[in-house]
């Protein structure tokens, strides 16, 4: 079966069945592992701290930004 066929007889199926189908599809992508993530999370941390080191970050006030969202 080619993939428009395949998704033309997917998308005919009930909500319920469809909800499976694209629950299993999903659990079927191979997802990046912890180790990954927390490598990905590390060096987006350490250029947080690079740009803030080197002035390209400016920081702000904790009570200005609150009262920012608040007001919104």
């Amino acid at each position: 079966m080619d993939d428009a066929k395949l998704l033309s007889a997917a998308l005919k199926l009930p909500v319920r069945k469809r909800e499976k189908v694209a629950e299993a599809l999903l659990a079927s992508i191979k997802s990046p592992s912890q180790r990954h993530i927390d490598q990905l999370w590390t060096q987006e941390a350490e250029a947080r701290i690079d740009g803030l080191l080197a002035g390209k970050i400016k920081t702000a006030d904790g009570e200005k930004v609150l009262q920012y969202k608040t007001r919104k």
